[in-house]
Protein backbone atom coordinates (compact mmCIF):
# COMPACT_ATOMS: atom_id res chain seq x y z
CA UNK A 1 0.00 0.00 0.00
CA UNK A 2 0.53 3.44 -0.74
CA UNK A 3 3.89 2.57 -2.75
CA UNK A 4 2.08 2.14 -6.61
CA UNK A 5 5.41 2.74 -8.44
CA UNK A 6 7.03 -1.09 -7.35
CA UNK A 7 6.89 -4.05 -9.28
CA UNK A 8 5.77 -6.33 -6.57
CA UNK A 9 4.96 -9.99 -9.00
CA UNK A 10 9.09 -9.04 -9.50
CA UNK A 11 10.72 -6.80 -6.88
CA UNK A 12 10.46 -4.33 -4.09
CA UNK A 13 10.07 -6.22 -0.49
CA UNK A 14 9.75 -9.46 -1.09
CA UNK A 15 7.24 -11.63 1.26
CA UNK A 16 7.10 -14.95 3.35
CA UNK A 17 5.50 -17.60 1.15
CA UNK A 18 3.63 -19.01 4.21
CA UNK A 19 2.12 -22.52 3.59
CA UNK A 20 2.63 -22.22 -0.01
CA UNK A 21 6.41 -23.11 0.44
CA UNK A 22 5.66 -26.80 1.93
CA UNK A 23 5.07 -27.71 -2.23
CA UNK A 24 9.38 -27.28 -1.96
CA UNK A 25 9.63 -29.10 1.52
CA UNK A 26 7.10 -31.69 -0.35
CA UNK A 27 9.18 -31.67 -3.38
CA UNK A 28 12.53 -31.78 -1.00
CA UNK A 29 11.14 -35.00 0.93
CA UNK A 30 10.20 -36.97 -2.55
CA UNK A 31 13.12 -36.48 -4.01
CA UNK A 32 15.38 -37.68 -1.47
CA UNK A 33 13.52 -40.91 -1.80
CA UNK A 34 13.14 -41.28 1.83
CA UNK A 35 9.05 -40.29 1.90
CA UNK A 36 6.52 -41.36 -0.39
CA UNK A 37 2.67 -39.55 -0.36
CA UNK A 38 1.51 -42.22 1.81
CA UNK A 39 4.44 -41.82 4.08
CA UNK A 40 3.34 -41.15 7.75
CA UNK A 41 4.62 -37.85 9.35
CA UNK A 42 4.68 -36.61 12.49
CA UNK A 43 1.78 -34.53 13.03
CA UNK A 44 0.15 -33.55 16.43
CA UNK A 45 -1.70 -30.66 17.47
CA UNK A 46 1.17 -28.46 18.85
CA UNK A 47 5.34 -28.68 17.68
CA UNK A 48 7.53 -27.49 20.24
CA UNK A 49 10.60 -26.09 18.20
CA UNK A 50 13.74 -27.14 19.18
CA UNK A 51 15.80 -25.67 21.76
CA UNK A 52 12.74 -23.76 22.97
CA UNK A 53 9.57 -24.30 25.31
CA UNK A 54 7.53 -22.48 21.80
CA UNK A 55 4.68 -24.96 20.92
CA UNK A 56 3.84 -24.16 17.47
CA UNK A 57 0.25 -25.27 16.38
CA UNK A 58 -2.32 -25.66 13.72
CA UNK A 59 -4.18 -23.36 12.49
CA UNK A 60 -6.91 -22.61 14.52
CA UNK A 61 -5.57 -25.63 16.75
CA UNK A 62 -7.07 -28.34 14.57
CA UNK A 63 -5.75 -31.77 14.60
CA UNK A 64 -4.13 -32.78 10.95
CA UNK A 65 -5.31 -36.40 11.79
CA UNK A 66 -7.02 -38.67 14.41
CA UNK A 67 -3.82 -40.56 15.14
CA UNK A 68 -1.39 -37.36 14.86
CA UNK A 69 0.31 -39.74 11.79
CA UNK A 70 -1.10 -37.39 8.56
CA UNK A 71 0.73 -38.77 5.71
CA UNK A 72 2.55 -36.49 3.41
CA UNK A 73 -0.27 -36.26 0.66
CA UNK A 74 -2.75 -35.18 3.69
CA UNK A 75 -0.85 -32.81 5.01
CA UNK A 76 -0.50 -31.21 2.30
CA UNK A 77 -4.19 -31.38 1.50
CA UNK A 78 -4.77 -29.96 5.03
CA UNK A 79 -2.35 -27.58 5.06
CA UNK A 80 -0.63 -29.17 7.88
CA UNK A 81 1.64 -26.59 9.62
CA UNK A 82 2.96 -29.57 12.75
CA UNK A 83 4.07 -32.27 10.27
CA UNK A 84 6.16 -29.67 8.10
CA UNK A 85 7.84 -27.99 11.05
CA UNK A 86 8.82 -31.89 12.18
CA UNK A 87 9.32 -32.36 8.44
CA UNK A 88 11.85 -29.80 7.57
CA UNK A 89 14.12 -31.12 10.29
CA UNK A 90 14.13 -34.39 9.29
CA UNK A 91 15.75 -33.00 5.95
CA UNK A 92 18.08 -30.53 6.88
CA UNK A 93 18.54 -26.49 6.05
CA UNK A 94 20.71 -27.95 3.02
CA UNK A 95 18.66 -30.23 1.15
CA UNK A 96 16.10 -27.47 1.52
CA UNK A 97 18.07 -24.85 0.06
CA UNK A 98 19.23 -26.68 -2.87
CA UNK A 99 15.78 -27.78 -3.60
CA UNK A 100 14.58 -23.96 -3.60
CA UNK A 101 17.14 -23.14 -5.57
CA UNK A 102 16.15 -25.94 -8.29
CA UNK A 103 13.06 -24.20 -8.65
CA UNK A 104 14.58 -20.91 -8.97
CA UNK A 105 15.69 -19.04 -6.10
CA UNK A 106 18.97 -17.43 -5.96
CA UNK A 107 18.51 -17.01 -9.03
CA UNK A 108 19.11 -13.22 -11.16
CA UNK A 109 17.07 -13.62 -13.69
CA UNK A 110 15.53 -10.79 -16.46
CA UNK A 111 12.15 -11.07 -17.91
CA UNK A 112 13.60 -8.58 -19.46
CA UNK A 113 13.17 -6.28 -16.49
CA UNK A 114 15.49 -7.40 -13.22
CA UNK A 115 13.91 -9.80 -10.96
CA UNK A 116 14.60 -9.72 -6.99
CA UNK A 117 16.03 -13.06 -5.96
CA UNK A 118 14.08 -15.09 -3.82
CA UNK A 119 16.08 -16.70 -0.56
CA UNK A 120 16.34 -19.23 1.83
CA UNK A 121 18.26 -18.49 5.06
CA UNK A 122 21.80 -19.91 5.09
CA UNK A 123 22.01 -20.76 8.69
CA UNK A 124 19.29 -21.73 10.36
CA UNK A 125 19.30 -22.99 14.09
CA UNK A 126 17.10 -25.70 14.72
CA UNK A 127 14.06 -24.12 15.75
CA UNK A 128 14.07 -21.46 12.56
CA UNK A 129 14.82 -24.74 10.16
CA UNK A 130 11.39 -25.69 12.01
CA UNK A 131 9.78 -22.92 10.74
CA UNK A 132 11.25 -22.21 7.45
CA UNK A 133 9.24 -25.54 7.03
CA UNK A 134 6.27 -24.00 7.17
CA UNK A 135 8.01 -20.57 4.79
CA UNK A 136 8.67 -18.59 7.57
CA UNK A 137 11.45 -17.24 9.31
CA UNK A 138 13.74 -15.90 6.60
CA UNK A 139 12.08 -17.41 3.53
CA UNK A 140 11.60 -14.96 1.21
CA UNK A 141 9.78 -14.62 -2.60
CA UNK A 142 8.50 -12.76 -4.95
CA UNK A 143 5.00 -13.66 -6.27
CA UNK A 144 6.58 -14.75 -9.79
CA UNK A 145 8.74 -16.88 -8.04
CA UNK A 146 5.87 -18.95 -6.34
CA UNK A 147 4.21 -19.05 -9.79
CA UNK A 148 7.00 -20.55 -11.36
CA UNK A 149 6.69 -23.34 -8.74
CA UNK A 150 3.59 -24.37 -9.41
CA UNK A 151 4.46 -24.15 -13.15
CA UNK A 152 7.19 -26.52 -12.95
CA UNK A 153 4.91 -28.88 -11.09
CA UNK A 154 2.59 -28.55 -13.95
CA UNK A 155 5.65 -28.57 -16.62
CA UNK A 156 5.96 -32.53 -15.40
CA UNK A 157 9.05 -30.83 -13.17
CA UNK A 158 10.75 -28.81 -15.20
CA UNK A 159 11.28 -25.15 -14.49
CA UNK A 160 11.12 -22.71 -17.79
CA UNK A 161 13.04 -19.12 -17.77
CA UNK A 162 10.03 -16.82 -17.27
CA UNK A 163 9.47 -13.64 -19.65
CA UNK A 164 7.21 -11.02 -20.18
CA UNK A 165 7.84 -9.95 -24.21
CA UNK A 166 7.25 -12.78 -26.97
CA UNK A 167 7.83 -10.71 -29.68
CA UNK A 168 8.95 -7.12 -31.05
CA UNK A 169 7.23 -5.72 -34.39
CA UNK A 170 8.02 -2.47 -36.38
CA UNK A 171 6.11 -0.34 -37.77
CA UNK A 172 4.78 -2.68 -40.49
CA UNK A 173 4.01 -5.37 -37.94
CA UNK A 174 6.77 -7.69 -39.43
CA UNK A 175 8.74 -9.35 -36.36
CA UNK A 176 11.81 -8.16 -35.26
CA UNK A 177 12.60 -10.06 -31.95
CA UNK A 178 11.02 -12.87 -31.10
CA UNK A 179 11.67 -14.88 -27.26
CA UNK A 180 11.27 -18.82 -27.16
CA UNK A 181 10.62 -20.87 -24.24
CA UNK A 182 13.83 -22.33 -22.56
CA UNK A 183 14.62 -24.42 -19.75
CA UNK A 184 15.91 -22.77 -16.75
CA UNK A 185 16.65 -25.91 -14.29
CA UNK A 186 14.85 -29.45 -13.50
CA UNK A 187 13.39 -28.78 -10.52
CA UNK A 188 11.86 -32.18 -9.64
CA UNK A 189 11.65 -35.73 -11.51
CA UNK A 190 8.59 -36.55 -13.34
CA UNK A 191 7.44 -39.01 -11.04
CA UNK A 192 7.68 -36.04 -8.42
CA UNK A 193 5.92 -33.62 -10.10
CA UNK A 194 3.12 -35.82 -10.60
CA UNK A 195 2.59 -37.13 -6.87
CA UNK A 196 2.55 -33.33 -6.27
CA UNK A 197 0.16 -32.54 -8.76
CA UNK A 198 -2.35 -35.10 -6.99
CA UNK A 199 -1.93 -33.81 -4.08
CA UNK A 200 -2.61 -30.04 -4.71
CA UNK A 201 -5.55 -31.17 -6.66
CA UNK A 202 -6.79 -32.87 -3.39
CA UNK A 203 -6.08 -29.64 -1.23
CA UNK A 204 -8.24 -27.64 -4.03
CA UNK A 205 -11.31 -30.76 -4.21
CA UNK A 206 -11.61 -31.13 -0.54
CA UNK A 207 -8.73 -29.62 1.31
CA UNK A 208 -7.75 -25.99 2.54
CA UNK A 209 -8.40 -24.79 -1.39
CA UNK A 210 -11.68 -25.32 -2.63
CA UNK A 211 -12.31 -21.90 -2.76
CA UNK A 212 -10.67 -22.08 -5.68
CA UNK A 213 -12.66 -24.81 -7.43
CA UNK A 214 -14.00 -24.46 -10.74
CA UNK A 215 -16.78 -26.59 -11.93
CA UNK A 216 -15.90 -28.90 -14.81
CA UNK A 217 -11.93 -28.03 -14.44
CA UNK A 218 -9.47 -29.67 -12.70
CA UNK A 219 -7.79 -27.02 -10.29
CA UNK A 220 -4.42 -27.88 -8.55
CA UNK A 221 -3.79 -25.29 -5.78
CA UNK A 222 -2.10 -24.58 -2.84
CA UNK A 223 -2.78 -22.02 -0.01
CA UNK A 224 -0.77 -19.95 2.03
CA UNK A 225 -1.16 -17.60 5.27
CA UNK A 226 2.26 -16.02 6.08
CA UNK A 227 2.79 -14.02 9.11
CA UNK A 228 5.20 -10.90 9.24
CA UNK A 229 5.81 -8.39 11.86
CA UNK A 230 5.00 -9.06 15.27
CA UNK A 231 1.72 -7.97 15.53
CA UNK A 232 -0.01 -10.94 13.89
CA UNK A 233 -0.65 -9.72 10.61
CA UNK A 234 -0.54 -12.11 7.49
CA UNK A 235 -0.84 -11.62 4.14
CA UNK A 236 -3.03 -14.48 1.91
CA UNK A 237 -1.42 -16.82 -0.83
CA UNK A 238 -2.60 -18.99 -3.29
CA UNK A 239 -0.64 -20.88 -5.84
CA UNK A 240 -1.60 -23.26 -8.71
CA UNK A 241 -2.46 -24.85 -12.32
CA UNK A 242 -5.30 -25.47 -14.66
CA UNK A 243 -6.82 -27.45 -15.76
CA UNK A 244 -4.31 -30.21 -13.58
CA UNK A 245 -4.97 -32.60 -16.72
CA UNK A 246 -3.41 -30.35 -19.67
CA UNK A 247 -2.11 -27.01 -18.11
CA UNK A 248 -3.05 -23.98 -19.67
CA UNK A 249 -2.28 -21.55 -16.53
CA UNK A 250 -0.15 -21.01 -13.78
CA UNK A 251 -0.26 -18.48 -11.25
CA UNK A 252 0.62 -17.28 -7.61
CA UNK A 253 -1.86 -14.64 -5.99
CA UNK A 254 -0.82 -12.46 -2.91
CA UNK A 255 -3.18 -10.79 -0.54
CA UNK A 256 -1.21 -8.45 1.16
CA UNK A 257 -1.87 -7.77 5.18
CA UNK A 258 -4.92 -9.99 4.19
CA UNK A 259 -5.73 -9.68 8.05
CA UNK A 260 -4.02 -7.79 10.95
CA UNK A 261 -4.89 -10.06 13.94
CA UNK A 262 -4.76 -13.41 12.29
CA UNK A 263 -8.37 -13.49 12.49
CA UNK A 264 -8.76 -16.38 10.27
CA UNK A 265 -8.92 -14.16 6.61
CA UNK A 266 -6.57 -17.23 5.44
CA UNK A 267 -5.18 -17.77 2.10
CA UNK A 268 -7.86 -20.76 1.10
CA UNK A 269 -10.52 -17.42 2.12
CA UNK A 270 -8.88 -14.24 0.58
CA UNK A 271 -6.76 -15.56 -2.26
CA UNK A 272 -8.04 -18.77 -3.23
CA UNK A 273 -11.62 -17.08 -4.88
CA UNK A 274 -9.44 -14.63 -6.50
CA UNK A 275 -7.17 -17.42 -8.50
CA UNK A 276 -10.74 -19.10 -9.52
CA UNK A 277 -11.46 -15.92 -11.20
CA UNK A 278 -8.38 -16.14 -13.05
CA UNK A 279 -8.64 -19.43 -13.86
CA UNK A 280 -12.49 -18.93 -15.07
CA UNK A 281 -11.34 -16.09 -17.36
CA UNK A 282 -8.35 -17.96 -18.82
CA UNK A 283 -9.02 -21.40 -18.95
CA UNK A 284 -10.19 -22.29 -22.52
CA UNK A 285 -12.57 -25.12 -22.34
Amino acid sequence: PARPLVNRALAGDLYPPGSTYKLVVAAAALESGDFQPDSELEGGLTYTLPGTTTDLPNFGGAACDPQDRPTLAESVRVSCNTSFAWLAGELGADALREQSQDFGFDQDLQVPMTVTPSTYPEAPDDAQLALTGIGQHEVRVTPLQVAMISAAIANEGVVMEPYLVQTVRNSDLEVIEETGPGQLSRAVSGSTANALRDMMVSAVESGSGQAAALPGVAVAGKTGTAEFGTEGAAHGWFTGFAPADDPQIALAVVVESATDDWSGETGGVVAAPVARAMFEAGVQR
